[in-house]
């Protein structure tokens, strides 16, 4: 769900910078780590606009609380429902352009940032293809300080780029399987003679 719910986000951005720039065949936007792992910039990142996720933030003002459904299948069985797990994804929208493009990159940053201020908000109406199970994105520009800027950018391991950070809300995952989960009838016995050893309220404890 995260990969195609950025994907397509990524792929409206490439539409629209490819039409505003004439781009042709060649892609102006993409979904992709901003940097490989030995610090270099990354493959297919290198004078494009690039969405990086950096952070997947659990959204907790729903609280946690599972449903039981009684299985009309088997009697003794229940089917549990629980309520689902929504995460805001933090994506940074970064002009990766070599120095010498380097004007090149602030006019393609500065046109993403009119994409996501004219289309803030992407839902089945206007993006079909976001799919089944994603009902809407909104996207909340987030100002960061320049220590937080630079804890960042630390953190992805590269020199500061023109960049912008969105928070986009929210993934709700819900998974349509449900679990039997069988009904207890006994417990084993402990090993001091005043355990439990049926949960049948009709049989007496044992001394």
């Amino acid at each position: 769900m995260i990969y195609q719910a950025l994907d397509t986000v990524a792929t409206e951005l490439n539409n629209y910078l490819v039409a505003r720039f004439n781009k042709g065949g060649q892609k102006a936007a993409v979904l992709n780590a901003i940097v490989g792992q030995d610090g270099s910039i990354a493959e297919n990142s290198r004078d494009r606009i690039v969405l990086s996720l950096i952070n997947l933030e659990h959204e907790t003002a729903m609280q946690f609380n599972p449903i039981f459904f009684q299985n009309k299948e088997k009697t003794n069985t229940k089917k549990p429902e629980n309520l689902p797990y929504n995460f805001n994804l933090d994506v940074l929208v970064t002009a990766v352009f070599d120095a010498p493009n380097y004007d090149e990159g602030l006019k393609h940053l500065s046109e993403a940032i009119y994409f996501f201020q004219t289309k803030n908000i992407f839902n089945i109406e206007n993006t079909p293809q976001l799919g089944i199970g994603i009902q809407e994105l909104t996207f909340e520009l987030i100002k960061l300080s320049y220590h937080q800027e630079h804890s960042l950018w630390g953190a992805i391991g590269a020199k500061y780029m023109p960049s912008v950070l969105f928070k986009i809300r929210m993934l709700s995952f819900q998974s349509c399987q449900l679990v039997d989960v069988p009904q207890i009838a006994r417990i084993a016995p402990a090993k001091d003679k005043s355990s439990i050893t049926d949960l049948n309220p009709s049989h007496t404890l044992q001394n």
